[in-house]
């Protein structure tokens, strides 16, 4: 287990912000030999460290051991592990004037607990250095070995995820309003309107509430399904009813020896405009092929028009012109 520190600045000469001729562009390789990591520091961690005062202890890397070979043994992976100073989350809320932003960075402190990954040996020839305020460039080292710090999720880190959700989330003001009194009545009279407005939809003596959802579904479904074969019946029989040459109402039987042609002139005595589905349905459901034959014939389709999609006698059957002359070109 090794500790490691804050060094911002290098010990050396208090003329290090003094810019001379000698100083400028001076570089300082002497430690030029010796090895140095390269770790990516989550942004949020680099910037508490970074806050931190020279010497300070930033933490401890330690190097976990592996083992634990046999059946039953558990096996442990080596690592290299870093734990934070819990120190430093005091220094940076120590650093913040502010009590409010102290308090939300005491909600958000950061993790404390972080793993080595994705190490390598293979890596570009990399020297880090520092240039002074004088101009001077001192080189500490050559990079042989990068990684990645990434944050180990024991039970700490979920605590403290969970934490930082409800922080965000929760407000009491979601689930403690005052209401007036007026609001209270102003609801309850709503509430009794609604009702009021809905009693068509009761059957019995009962309300919905007392009869059960389930049965009130089950009463208005029947309801609805009786409306509708009320007015299929109704439609079957205007289909067949109509008005005579008398101008009185009635209702069209025909007989099963009766001819197709027959029943088509006695339905156009009733109205001169019909559409092939209406015609056959108040024909008894004769045949179709035979009805579009004698359609075919005796009357002509409109394709288009205010009676589009209907048929129309010629005019030589239509009873209103007796001379038998057809005026005007129809389509067949």
């Amino acid at each position: 287990m090794m500790s490691f520190s804050s060094g911002k600045n290098d010990h050396g000469s208090r003329n290090n912000h003094k810019v001379t001729a000698d100083s400028y562009g001076n570089i300082d390789a002497r430690d030029s030999g010796k090895e140095c990591w390269m770790i990516r520091i989550p942004p949020k961690l680099a910037a508490a460290w970074e806050d931190c005062p020279e010497g300070a202890v930033l933490g401890e890397l330690v190097f976990r051991k592996g083992g634990g070979r046999g059946s039953n043994l558990k096996r442990i992976k080596p690592a290299l592990e870093v734990n934070v100073d819990p120190n430093v989350v005091n220094i940076t809320e120590g650093n913040s004037g502010d009590p409010t932003n102290q308090q939300e960075q005491h909600k958000q402190q950061l993790p404390l607990h972080y793993s080595l990954q994705a190490m390598t040996k293979k890596v570009a020839t990399l020297h880090p250095f520092t240039r002074h305020p004088n101009g001077s460039v001192k080189v500490h080292g050559k990079v042989t070995r990068t990684a990645n710090m990434q944050v180990i999720q024991d039970a700490k880190y979920r605590a403290l995820c969970k934490t930082r959700i409800l922080a965000t989330t929760v407000h009491n003001s979601r689930y403690v309003k005052p209401v007036d009194k007026n609001q209270i009545v102003q609801q309850s009279k709503s509430k009794s309107a609604n009702a009021n407005k809905n009693k068509h939809m009761v059957t019995s003596s009962n309300s919905t509430a007392k009869q059960g959802f389930g049965d009130a579904v089950h009463s208005y479904g029947k309801r609805l399904m009786e409306s509708q074969q009320q007015q299929a019946a109704a439609y079957k029989l205007a289909l067949s009813t109509g008005a005579g040459r008398n101008g009185n109402k009635k209702v069209r039987r025909f007989g099963p020896d009766e001819s197709v042609k027959s029943i088509i002139f006695q339905l156009y005595e009733d109205k001169p405009y019909w559409t092939f589905k209406d015609l056959k349905a108040a024909s008894g459901g004769r045949n179709e092929a035979e009805i579009k034959k004698i359609l075919g014939e005796i009357a002509f389709y409109h394709r288009s028009g205010e009676q589009k999609n209907t048929w129309e006698l010629n005019k030589e059957y239509q009873s209103g012109n007796p001379s038998g002359t057809v005026e005007g070109d129809r389509t067949v």
